[in-house]
């Protein structure tokens, strides 16, 4: 999906079958050439390249695993839509979605970092935690409490989440295995947990996160309570972005604000996967990837710079 906000917001779903179309409308040369433009925006709507080698390497794993049918360890998880959630993951990275109204926001944001960069790294680590009850990172073993392999495959009204059966196990691992100020109160999962602060990430956690499951050199600049100071937001992230990934931890209802609520806390609570940034007529133009979707938002330099928190910066291969 391509979503752009200035103000409003319109998606494009380039889940549909356009062949269909074409053939329905096939007499009608006014909805041809409509078609020919939504299927040109909807071919822009993707996520930067991923290496193909490495990508169907990982989908040809995944094909090889499926064989083993249901895991004694997740008894809840449907080994069908495991399976096919890996998959649709790896074949379409922008997709990736942590469900509403969890808290598993930085860890889809990672993933989907990951995806893009080692697909077949991530394969790999599902595929184990799946088969195994844990798996091995660069830094530590990621384990499985019994609570988790009971909860996994069991979240419901979550939105696509509900089917995604892979999502729900490699998010609940993450949110059991790292631990930040934040989950101190809150150690050990019970069902609801999803959505409070047992799942919930800060921006010094969240890199930890990254350095351990990818075992690359993770930069960041700024913190939970305040962004970087003299530090102009748009250059930097502009030069990172040459030949680095960037992340940005954003104050979540100040970039999607609500009528309802007009007191916006000023904390960040929310991760995106940054593709390109661009100025355009004084506004500052965001390309980025959060929610399953790849959205453009044009905001104006000062709200920007209230926006940004935390900027992670990591050196692609």
């Amino acid at each position: 999906m391509y979503q752009t906000n200035e103000g409003g917001s319109f998606i494009y779903n380039i889940q549909e079958s356009y062949l269909y179309l074409l053939l329905y409308f096939r007499d009608n040369v006014v909805y041809i050439r409509l078609l020919l433009i939504f299927l040109s925006l909807a071919a822009q709507a993707q996520p930067p390249a991923q290496n193909p080698e490495a990508k169907q390497k990982a989908l040809k794993r995944i094909q090889q695993a499926q064989s083993g049918g249901k895991s004694k360890h997740w008894p809840r998880i449907d080994p069908v839509l495991f399976y096919r959630n890996l998959q649709n993951n790896v074949d379409s990275p922008l997709y990736l979605n942590q469900g509403k109204p969890t808290y598993f926001c930085g860890y889809a944001a990672l993933t989907h970092f990951m995806l893009l960069q080692d697909p077949e790294n991530y394969v790999a680590r599902m595929i184990e935690l799946y088969t195994t009850g844990s798996t091995r990172v660069t830094d530590k073993t990621l384990l499985s409490s019994e609570r988790i392999q009971e909860a996994a495959g069991t979240l419901y009204n979550k939105g696509v989440m509900d089917i995604n059966h892979a999502d729900q196990m490699w998010f609940m691992v993450l949110s059991e295995n790292y631990k930040g100020y934040l989950n101190l109160r809150d150690q050990s999962f019970d069902p609801g947990d999803e959505n409070s602060f047992w799942a919930a990430t800060n921006f010094k956690k969240f890199n930890r996160m990254l350095r351990s499951l990818t075992g690359l050199e993770v930069h960041a600049r700024g913190a939970d309570l305040m962004g970087p100071v003299f530090l102009n937001y748009y250059r930097f992230c502009q030069d990172k972005n040459r030949d680095h990934t960037v992340l940005l931890y954003l104050n979540n209802k100040a970039l999607y604000p609500n009528k309802f609520f007009r007191f916006i806390l000023p904390t960040p609570t929310h991760f995106v996967v940054l593709y390109d940034i661009d100025r355009v007529d004084g506004y500052n133009v965001l390309d980025y990837w959060d929610y399953g979707l790849r959205t453009k938002m044009k905001l104006k330099k000062r709200k920007f710079r209230k926006l940004v928190y935390g900027i992670t910066y990591i050196k692609v291969k």
